[in-house]
């Protein structure tokens, strides 16, 4: 017995340290990302969200892996358990962004990249360049440092975002599986997260006449996947002091993912090998905040302070095509998934099934 909780409890462990690992990524060095606002509110919001977009898209995309291996749900009170990990790769094309395309501010000189040669800027998941920008206040010309890039590519030779996923799944009434992943409000480090989502398939060929006894599962499957962050920035408050004569003066940053996947899904057992594909849309939904109150340049002339400095929604939507293979061994099963996406994904699996 407890040796079971102890496998338990260890997968839970790995599952959250995914989670956070993924999403610390996101959030990583909120000093840095703070940084831009010393460009002001709407140029600061500007440079944020072109750094960050990346990781937030692939990272969504990732969140709709992992949800099926086989058109065929269960029969009533049939269940399986699920474990998954899905590496969206993001495009080279994103491993920078040029500053001068994002329609910055009049006060805007100029940008640097003091690494590579050139005025393209690192994203999150670009290399790891040094960078500098350029801004009159009208009392001079500041200059500071853009974060570099997590030099993922350099390291792996590709720059995936990969996510861990668990979840369950039950055999309902008349052909139809719900399936659910959820882990509750934990706390790793500075970070707050949460994560729920549900899915429901269910058995079409049974209502289409001619071909319900043709040798194939096909079904219908929607699923809804959120994971929430909240993370403590209160480390920034030495350099970034927040304003004395403000009630809001928590200094934190807020995130919420959500994935939407609809797909028809196809699926066909041969011995000890069921091969499966689907075709469906992708849609996410994305909102990241910076809150609370921060001085910028404490002390000098150009001094000023920005309360919620940043608050933006990431939308976005690709058609999907998926093809995979489920290795079935005896109740336990091994499987593989291609998704062919905007984003370009694989799902590796395993799990165990009854019924």
């Amino acid at each position: 017995m407890q040796t079971e909780k102890h496998m338990n409890m260890k997968t839970i462990r790995l599952l959250l340290f995914g989670l956070c690992s993924s999403a610390a990524v996101y959030a990583q060095n909120e000093d840095d990302l703070i940084r831009f606002m010393q460009a002001g509110a709407a140029d600061g919001s500007k440079l944020i969200t072109a750094y960050i977009s990346p990781m937030v898209e692939g990272f969504s995309y990732a969140m709709n892996g992992g949800w099926f291996h086989t058109a065929k749900p269960h029969k009533l009170g049939g269940f399986d358990f699920n474990f998954s990990v899905t590496p969206v790769f993001i495009p080279k094309s994103r491993d920078y962004f040029n500053p001068a395309d994002l329609n910055l501010s009049s006060n805007f000189v100029g940008f640097s990249n003091t690494t590579t040669s050139g005025n393209l800027a690192p994203s999150i998941i670009g290399p790891k360049d040094r960078n500098e920008y350029q801004y009159d206040t009208g009392n001079g010309i500041i200059t500071f440092s853009g974060p570099e890039g997590l030099g993922i590519r350099k390291t792996i030779k590709v720059a995936p975002v990969g996510l861990p996923m668990a979840q369950v799944g039950i055999g309902l009434i008349k052909g139809t599986d719900i399936m659910i992943r959820y882990v509750p409000k934990t706390n790793i480090g500075s970070t707050d997260l949460q994560l729920f989502g549900f899915a429901v398939r269910h058995d079409v060929k049974q209502h289409i006449p001619g071909i319900k006894m043709l040798p194939f599962d096909l079904s219908v499957m929607t699923g809804y996947t959120s994971f929430t962050g909240v993370t403590n920035m209160s480390g920034l408050a030495a350099e970034f002091p927040p304003d004395p004569g403000s009630s809001n003066v928590k200094q934190e940053s807020e995130y919420r993912f959500n994935a939407f996947l609809l797909e028809a899904l196809i699926s066909k057992k041969l011995a000890f090998v069921t091969f499966f594909g689907g075709v469906g849309f992708n849609g996410i939904n994305t909102r990241a905040k910076i809150k609370g109150s921060y001085t910028f340049f404490s002390g000098q002339p150009y001094e000023f302070v920005l309360n919620n400095p940043y608050s933006a929604t990431f939308k976005n939507s690709s058609m999907r095509l998926d093809a995979g293979m489920r290795i079935n061994l005896m109740a336990f099963y091994l499987y593989g998934n291609y998704s062919l996406q905007e984003y370009q994904a694989f799902t590796f699996g395993l799990g165990f099934t009854f019924r």
